[in-house]
């Protein structure tokens, strides 16, 4: 079975924000030298973590990736759904 991944894409300009669910907010703070500095205001139980930590965890926990990543999403899903 091959699963399909779609991906919503929003452009946004400083100062921006963009809501997900009822309880995270992300906000573009600022744009400087093709760097995008973001603001998350989420609940202390919403797991947020940049994708290189996310990567060396796994690659640590070989054995766990599938298992890591859909804790991962299914934390997001809980929160946005």
């Amino acid at each position: 079975m091959v699963k399909e991944e779609w991906m919503l894409i929003l452009t946004r300009r400083s100062n921006e924000r963009i809501h997900i669910g009822d309880d995270v907010v992300l906000v573009v703070l600022s744009i400087e030298n093709n760097r995008v500095k973001l603001g998350i205001d989420a609940p202390s139980e919403v797991a947020i973590l940049r994708e290189e930590i996310v990567g060396d965890s796994r690659s640590k926990k070989s054995d766990s990736k599938k298992e890591s990543n859909d804790e991962f999403v299914g934390t997001l899903n809980a929160k946005t759904g």
